[in-house]
């Protein structure tokens, strides 16, 4: 290709760097600009001493989303990336009751017989009727839907009785499962999407599901191997990375970007330029005033402890309130700080002992809390909240001398995600998930239509995971060769 047409790609998030994969393959000029001094965004490493941690995503889970990203750039991702399966997916932890759930279906189906004695014919049904949902849906990710004519196309329409319009998840489960128990371990979605499973809709059973389907796994060195992979084959393909280089402003001539404006004052010239939408949110006082009107998800209290013992916890805990729905409605409608707290703590020493030296462990503590639109003065309520959570896990996990092992300590509250991280509210999963915000209703297809921009990342779409963001990356790359074929 002579004369290479030119992209510059703001930010070095997962949805970032899954487009500059795919378009540095095809031999297009690919510069990524990051303001920060590494890549990954909330996938970055986060190092205290010897202790390594997963800034945000703790499990992996379709994989063959990533494979197939590496097999379009001609690259086998088990030679950059080593994978290993997470069981028990997690260990559940109620008031009366504790039990694991385990990725291997036959393993599940028989914890939920010993504890729950013939609900594991509900667990048989909910596997099958989801997997007929998820043949159904699927597709429909590979679908950019930037008008309501995308509704009408003949796969949405044979998905829709998939969608279970009119039902939340909770109301789905229902239909599978007496134990209110069971209907909540399947109902984590406050830890997913930010959302409570009494709002959320039905049709996202699909994401419980696809981790008894496809498996849990741990990248060894955490998830932002997956990142650092990604870096890779952008590199072998001469792709760029400049970091400490924020983009500050687009320059515009005829609702056509010519030039990104630097902190420094440089002006970066290209023929195409990628964004993430929080970055379109600053562009415009009346883009401000739209996405202040959206419904936003809830945020998220991290605590990353770094521990001198090996404590005995699964890969993944779950800690439930008394009252979850309580809580649910604590976190997202009332937006207040509750006292009984649902709790999900990662301990991937469990699985990899590169995290945290042999006889230690890098604990990562995540409590869903109601974002920043709640106005909680997080300097004044950091210190009580964080002894009310180191508090909850020595009770609920019996680990009473937890805190006598400290030996790093690291805290990001909601106000820390909006203000470093610059994530609308503080809400860590983007826009709720809800109809009203979806397909050419989300904010992201209401951005201004300036002729060479196109939005990637978690905030361009519904679904905030790994494996949306580089499908989403898959389609606006798809729409951007489209468009590049039309002005040829």
């Amino acid at each position: 290709m002579t004369n290479k047409t030119k992209i510059a790609i703001i930010g070095a998030g997962p949805g970032s760097l899954a487009t500059a994969m795919l378009l540095s393959q095809l031999d297009y000029e690919v510069s990524i600009y990051e303001k920060n001094d590494r890549i990954g965004g909330r996938t970055a490493l986060h190092k205290m001493g010897k202790y390594s941690f997963d800034i945000g995503p703790s499990a992996l889970t379709m994989t063959h989303v990533l494979t197939s990203l590496f097999m379009d750039c001609k690259r086998d991702i088990l030679d950059y990336v080593s994978l290993l399966p997470i069981n028990p997916i997690h260990t559940l932890y109620f008031k009366d009751i504790s039990f694991p759930l385990f990725s291997d279906q036959a393993s599940t189906k028989k914890v939920i017989a010993t504890y729950f004695p013939g609900e594991e014919y509900g667990f048989d049904r909910f596997m099958r009727e989801n997997t007929k949902k998820m043949l159904y849906l699927t597709p429909l990710n590979q679908f950019n839907y930037s008008s309501l004519f995308d509704f009408f196309r003949p796969t949405t329409l044979r998905a829709l009785p998939s969608l279970t319009l009119g039902r939340s998840l909770m109301d789905d489960l229902a239909r599978y499962f007496n134990s209110k128990h069971l209907r909540l371990a399947f109902s984590l979605q406050m830890r997913y999407l930010g959302m409570s499973p009494w709002d959320i809709p039905a049709s996202y059973s699909i994401i419980p599901f696809s981790e008894y389907y496809y498996g849990t796994y741990h990248p060894i060195g955490g998830q932002n191997k997956i990142v650092e992979a990604m870096q890779q084959v952008i590199t072998e393909n001469k792709g760029k990375l400049f970091f400490n280089s924020e983009v500050t402003e687009f320059e515009i001539d005829d609702k056509k970007i010519t030039g990104a404006k630097l902190a420094n004052g440089q002006v970066i010239e290209a023929d195409y330029y990628f964004t993430n939408l929080d970055f379109i949110h600053s562009m415009t006082t009346e883009k401000t005033n739209k996405a202040d009107t959206k419904e936003y998800s809830s945020s998220a209290f991290m605590l990353y402890l770094g521990l001198n013992k090996e404590f005995p916890f699964s890969h993944q805990s779950i800690i439930f309130p008394s009252d979850y729905r309580k809580f649910s409605i604590n976190t997202m409608h009332k937006k207040i700080l509750s006292k009984d707290l649902a709790v999900h703590i990662t301990n991937p020493s469990a699985t990899d002992n590169t995290m945290a030296p042999i006889n230690h462990s890098s604990i990562r503590i995540m409590v869903p809390v109601p974002n920043n639109s709640s106005q909680i003065d997080w300097k004044k309520e950091t210190k009580e909240f964080r002894q009310l959570v180191l508090d909850t896990v020595k009770d609920r996990l019996d680990v009473p001398d937890l805190e006598d092992f400290i030996e790093e300590e690291f805290i990001i509250t909601p106000k820390d995600w909006e203000e470093k991280y610059h994530i609308k509210h503080g809400a860590v999963f983007g826009l709720q998930h809800v109809w009203s915000q979806h397909g050419f209703l989300h904010l992201s297809k209401k951005t201004p239509n300036y002729k060479n921009l196109f939005v990637i990342g978690a905030g361009a779409m519904t679904g905030s995971s790994l494996p949306y963001i580089i499908e989403n990356a898959q389609i606006a790359t798809k729409k951007f060769l489209q468009k590049e074929k039309k002005s040829k």
